[in-house]
């Protein structure tokens, strides 16, 4: 198979000339940094010569050798976008969003439902998975934005909302109704929706930092996680919009911590900022708004 040049390519070399440095392409694409980095790194393999020039304490700047690649960069880019445009007006237009399959079944059906009421010739096509391969395949325009679940850092690109963590038993398990510390998490398995990824390894990290020894196990999925939690005398850890419904009516207990949860937040991840008033902004702008508590 041929080893062409990417849009993507072209995108990360723009922002760079445009924003005068990595860091403010990652901000202007809505990625990380090192995605930039690596982009640039798979064009340097591309086209056999270096793309940025690397100073001590200074943002890079790109070669000579970049530099005049960047209108036929624009050019591509421009090309891509009439692609796109014209494919939009001959046929149906979608949003491809990848996710996990909490904020899919949990979050999403509301949001989706006002978003498919204000965009009704426009397809949402959901892609479950995890969440680095789903950044991975925004990164490689495989799907237009991916929506996870990763730390709150201060200052990570894309963070729409922060997101609240439970720890959850049935009603007659013996630790509901105390407040817990890092020992009664000796011995304990703490059940997840899934067995590897960001969320997973937050919460090992979590649970390592709180001095608990407990063991971890992969239910499958968010139900997979309740029933555990209901039929053996396992700790579930969940986002708590997947089990909001399920602790006001009673059915499930929050267990309360004597120190912090994890912090957590949705991230949308895309390969450029969406343009105000499209689709892809209006559908981030109505998760956002599902995430803020009627009374706020």
């Amino acid at each position: 198979m041929a080893r062409d040049l990417e849009v993507r390519h072209c995108r990360a070399l723009v922002a760079v000339h445009d924003g005068g440095g990595v860091g403010a392409a990652a901000r202007a694409l809505g990625v990380a940094q090192s995605t930039v980095s690596e982009t640039l790194l798979s064009l340097e393999r591309l086209l056999g010569v270096p793309v940025t020039l690397r100073r001590a304490g200074r943002e890079a700047m790109l070669t000579p050798a970049a530099e005049a690649l960047l209108p036929h960069a624009r050019s591509l880019i421009a090309a891509s976008e009439a692609v796109m445009s014209a494919g939009a007006r001959h046929g149906r237009a979608s949003v491809r969003l990848g996710t996990v399959e909490s904020i899919s079944s949990f979050l999403l059906p509301d949001p989706l439902g006002a978003f498919r009421r204000q965009w009704p010739g426009i397809d949402v096509r959901i892609t479950i998975g995890l969440c680095e391969d789903l950044r991975r395949r925004v990164e490689r325009s495989e799907l237009d934005a991916a929506l996870t679940i990763e730390g709150a850092n201060q200052g990570a690109p894309g963070l729409l909302s922060p997101v609240g963590l439970r720890l959850i038993v049935a009603p007659g398990h013996p630790l509901a109704g105390r407040i817990m510390t890092g020992d009664d998490l000796a011995a304990r398995t703490l059940l997840l929706s899934d067995s590897e990824g960001s969320f997973n390894d937050l919460l090992r990290s979590w649970a390592a930092r709180a001095d608990g020894q407990a063991a971890f196990e992969s239910a499958g999925s968010v139900e997979g996680v309740k029933r555990g939690v209901l039929n053996a005398d396992a700790i579930g850890v969940l986002p708590d919009y997947a089990v909001a419904e399920d602790l006001a009516a009673g059915s499930l207990v929050a267990l309360r911590f004597d120190q912090p949860l994890p912090a957590i937040a949705l991230r949308l991840t895309t390969l450029a900022i969406p343009v105000t008033g499209s689709p892809l902004e209006s559908l981030a702008a109505r998760i956002r708004d599902a995430l803020i508590p009627a009374d706020d």
